[in-house]
This record gives C-alpha cells, sequence and structure tokens, in this order.
C-alpha cells in the first residue's frame, strides 16, 4: 500500500470558494439607496421614540412608607436609645457609636468621621476636619 495521497483534481489557479454572509449593512454599502431607506428608517424610529417619551405623562411620585421601627433609633447598632445626632447627616447614633471630632468638637457618626492611628492615641476627625 502507498502512503501517498492523490493529486488535487482541481488546477491551482482555481479561486478559494468560501460560504459567507452578507449582512444588510454591508450590502447597503454597495447600494445607495438601500443605505438611504435605512438611515430614514433609524432616523423615524428614533424621532418616534424622542416624541412619545416627551408627550407621556410624567411618572407619578414615589410612595414613601414609614417603617414600623421607631425614627428614633441607632442606625449603626439599632438601639432604641439615641443620644446625638449627626452635624453632616443627621442620623440619630447612640453614645458608643458617635463620634466628637478632635478639630471641630462636633458629634459624628460613623459614616462620616474617620480615625487617625498615626499617634499613640486614635483621634476621631470629621471628613471636613481630615481633608
Amino acid at each position: 500500500m502507498s502512503s501517498l495521497k492523490r493529486k488535487c483534481p482541481f488546477s491551482s489557479t482555481s479561486p478559494q470558494q468560501f460560504k459567507t454572509h452578507i449582512t444588510l449593512k454591508e450590502a447597503a454599502k454597495l447600494n445607495n439607496d438601500l443605505l438611504r431607506e435605512m438611515m430614514d428608517k433609524t432616523r423615524n424610529l428614533l424621532v418616534e421614540g424622542q416624541q412619545g417619551y416627551w408627550n407621556s405623562p410624567p411618572p407619578p411620585p414615589a410612595v414613601v412608607q414609614q417603617t414600623t421601627t421607631s425614627p428614633l433609633q441607632c442606625f449603626s447598632c439599632k438601639s432604641g436609645d439615641p443620644s446625638r445626632s449627626c452635624y453632616h447627616c443627621a442620623r440619630y447614633s447612640c453614645t458608643p457609636c458617635s463620634r466628637v471630632c478632635v478639630g471641630c468638637e462636633e458629634v459624628f457618626c460613623s459614616l462620616c468621621s474617620v480615625l487617625d492611628y498615626n499617634t499613640p492615641q486614635t483621634r476621631e476627625f470629621c471628613l471636613s476636619c481630615v481633608a
């Protein structure tokens, strides 16, 4: 048995034929009328969408539902004994969760203040004084 393959019966000069799919956009590049039709259809869809948006009535305002918990509650630990209000965001916090800024000496919550560990004593700063 011979391990040689038979030669290709087609000449080497024949072009290779590939199956290709031409999209509508590629076809439109070849045909100006088709391209103009596509552009007009797109523009009409955009104009109709814009007119529909501006002519529709505004959505109703969102309804805010009150929670069943007491509004005077520490936002951090959820204890029912908030004694202080944050100077920046007005959230209520209890004494262990609130911090007094070293710079301005106002009371801040844990989200509106940062701790500074650069000295032997931990110092508390509000976001305005730390900058």
